[in-house]
Protein backbone atom coordinates (compact mmCIF):
# COMPACT_ATOMS: atom_id res chain seq x y z
CA UNK A 1 0.00 0.00 0.00
CA UNK A 2 1.20 3.49 -0.80
CA UNK A 3 2.20 5.79 2.05
CA UNK A 4 2.17 9.57 2.04
CA UNK A 5 3.29 11.72 4.95
CA UNK A 6 1.29 14.86 5.72
CA UNK A 7 3.73 17.70 6.30
CA UNK A 8 2.82 21.12 7.71
CA UNK A 9 -0.88 20.20 7.81
CA UNK A 10 -1.10 20.29 4.02
CA UNK A 11 -3.76 17.60 3.75
CA UNK A 12 -5.07 18.50 0.28
CA UNK A 13 -1.63 18.32 -1.34
CA UNK A 14 -0.95 15.00 0.39
CA UNK A 15 -4.30 13.65 -0.80
CA UNK A 16 -3.50 14.66 -4.40
CA UNK A 17 -0.11 12.97 -4.17
CA UNK A 18 -1.70 9.80 -2.74
CA UNK A 19 -4.22 9.74 -5.61
CA UNK A 20 -1.43 10.10 -8.15
CA UNK A 21 0.56 7.26 -6.58
CA UNK A 22 -2.45 4.92 -6.51
CA UNK A 23 -3.31 5.73 -10.14
CA UNK A 24 0.23 4.89 -11.23
CA UNK A 25 0.02 1.65 -9.26
CA UNK A 26 -3.27 0.71 -10.96
CA UNK A 27 -1.84 1.45 -14.43
CA UNK A 28 1.26 -0.62 -13.70
CA UNK A 29 -0.84 -3.49 -12.37
CA UNK A 30 -3.05 -3.52 -15.47
CA UNK A 31 -0.02 -3.40 -17.76
CA UNK A 32 1.49 -6.48 -16.10
CA UNK A 33 -1.72 -8.42 -15.56
CA UNK A 34 -0.78 -11.08 -18.11
CA UNK A 35 2.20 -11.85 -20.31
CA UNK A 36 2.15 -11.97 -24.09
CA UNK A 37 4.96 -13.29 -26.19
CA UNK A 38 6.59 -10.66 -28.41
CA UNK A 39 5.07 -12.19 -31.55
CA UNK A 40 1.59 -12.11 -30.03
CA UNK A 41 2.11 -8.48 -28.97
CA UNK A 42 2.80 -7.59 -32.60
CA UNK A 43 -0.30 -9.46 -33.74
CA UNK A 44 -2.48 -7.71 -31.15
CA UNK A 45 -0.96 -4.33 -32.02
CA UNK A 46 -1.59 -4.83 -35.75
CA UNK A 47 -5.18 -5.93 -35.08
CA UNK A 48 -5.77 -2.81 -32.99
CA UNK A 49 -4.19 -0.61 -35.68
CA UNK A 50 -6.39 -2.16 -38.39
CA UNK A 51 -9.45 -1.64 -36.23
CA UNK A 52 -8.59 2.03 -35.65
CA UNK A 53 -7.79 2.56 -39.34
CA UNK A 54 -11.18 1.12 -40.34
CA UNK A 55 -12.93 3.28 -37.76
CA UNK A 56 -11.21 6.44 -38.98
CA UNK A 57 -11.98 5.56 -42.60
CA UNK A 58 -15.63 4.97 -41.72
CA UNK A 59 -15.83 8.33 -39.92
CA UNK A 60 -14.17 10.12 -42.85
CA UNK A 61 -16.56 8.60 -45.39
CA UNK A 62 -19.61 9.32 -43.26
CA UNK A 63 -18.77 12.96 -42.68
CA UNK A 64 -18.41 13.75 -46.40
CA UNK A 65 -22.01 12.81 -47.22
CA UNK A 66 -24.35 15.84 -47.22
CA UNK A 67 -28.09 15.45 -46.92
Amino acid sequence: MANVKVLKKDFNESLKRFGYITNETKKDMMKHRYHLRPGMKRVEKSKEAAKMKALLKKKANGSNIKK
